[in-house]
């Protein structure tokens, strides 16, 4: 496994890793524009010397329908990947472009999704996607563990009151789903 952070984190790292990759987990933002869909991008490091058009930090979706993947799970952790523009062949947006390069199955997000939540549902995600659960039963199940973490109070974030539990509202954890195949 490759773990790219910070500066690792270029477009051009992405781009020589991603094609052997069979898992690929972008946690990142994400911004996704309805005006222009194949626009919208997944911030990555833009700070090296080599920074061009095709490393300026911003993997649109336009430069991932480019890309050759083999990936057979795509983890897009990042606010509203699995939206985009409605037109006559679908809907068009990053996850729509994950699959076109070769992508088999992606999770994506329906909305703007909170740090502290997310941070505690990928992990558990991935323990049971390796402990061999199908995809869709680990996101589930990574879902209703998290669910029962906020109802017992046990994430907490700060504020400016100090700690603070959030509380159990369904955008904290449902707006992850899984596009693609379930398996």
């Amino acid at each position: 496994a490759v773990r790219l952070t910070g500066p690792d984190a270029s477009e051009a790292r992405f781009r020589a890793e991603a094609p052997r990759a069979g898992v690929l987990h972008l946690a990142t933002h994400g911004v996704m524009l309805d005006e222009a869909p194949l626009d919208s991008f997944l911030a990555l490091d833009a700070s090296g010397p080599d920074r061009n058009a095709s490393n300026d930090g911003r993997l649109t979706a336009r430069e991932v329908y480019d890309l050759d993947l083999r990936a057979r799970l795509v983890v897009l952790s990042a606010c509203r990947t699995g939206l985009g523009r409605l037109s006559g062949d679908g809907l068009l947006g990053l996850a729509r472009a994950f699959f076109y390069a070769g992508a088999e199955t992606i999770v994506a997000t329906l909305w703007d999704v909170a740090d502290e939540p997310s941070a505690r549902l990928m992990p558990r995600f991935h323990e049971f996607v390796a402990g061999g659960a199908r995809p869709a039963d680990a996101l589930r199940r990574a879902q209703l563990a998290l669910l029962s973490d906020l109802r017992a109070g046990r994430v907490i974030v700060q504020g400016r009151r100090g700690s603070v539990p959030l509380p159990e509202h369904p955008s904290l954890w449902a707006g992850f789903v899984l596009l693609g195949n379930p398996e």
